[in-house]
Formats: C-alpha cells, structure tokens, sequence
C-alpha cells in the first residue's frame, strides 16, 4: 500500500465549517480535527489505485457510517474502518474509523475526503457557497 502523510502548519487560525460539497448541509468544524499519526491531513491510494486526500477529525454530524466494519486494507494500524455517507445526499464523505486494539487513541475518528466538502468561514452565517 502506497502512503504518504502531509504535514501542514495551521496558518489559518480562523474556524471553519465544513459543509458536503454535494448538497451543502453542514458535517464537521475546524475545532473537531485531531492529529493521526502526527497529521490531521492525510492522503492515501487505495487497492484500486485512487488517491485519497482527506482530514481527520473526532466528530461529525449529519452523517452516516454504513454497519459492515473493515478491517482489511486499513491505512491506520489498529482501526478498522465503515463508509461514512452524507444523510442528506448519500454522497461518499470518506469513512469513520473505530478502534479494534487495545491502547490505541482515540477510540475512534472520521477521515473526511477533501473533495467531498466545502470550507467555510465559521462566522459566515450564510452557509455554504
């Protein structure tokens, strides 16, 4: 498995809301990213040779993670992972990651793809552009 991770500094301090590309209902904040393996940013090929680029963070609403649990092919040691689906649209928003070792943190987490949702200003009350 091909893997690389992307270290970025926060120069953006503002808040953010991210909100589905698709049908702009709101999924997750800037306050709720959380540092896999010393990055909040990752990108990953899966095993049918499809860059992954996504973000990882502790909460999300307005989704929905599908019941079956993988654990082949995961990209974090100790997690397997469900498809996490907009509620509203059924879009593809990356996957939920759910702990299936002992002493590993968090318990669990999303990996939102980047793609699939839109940044917006957390003191823009307009809501996705």
């Amino acid at each position: 498995m091909l893997a690389y991770v992307k270290s970025s500094a926060d120069d953006d301090k503002k808040r953010k809301n991210y909100h589905c590309a698709q049908c702009g209902v709101f999924i997750t904040q800037s306050g709720a990213l959380v540092s896999i393996n010393g990055s909040h940013e990752h990108s990953y090929v899966n095993p049918a040779g499809i860059r992954c680029n996504f973000m990882t963070f502790l909460a999300s609403e307005n989704s929905l993670a599908l019941e079956d649990l993988y654990l082949e092919h995961s990209w974090f040691p100790g997690y397997g992972w469900r498809f996490l689906i907009c509620e509203s649209c059924f879009q593809h928003l990356g996957w939920q990651y759910e702990a299936v070792r002992e002493a590993v943190s968090p318990l669990g987490f999303f990996g939102v793809l980047i793609d699939s949702v839109k940044s917006v200003a957390a003191d823009n009350h307009a809501g996705a552009e």
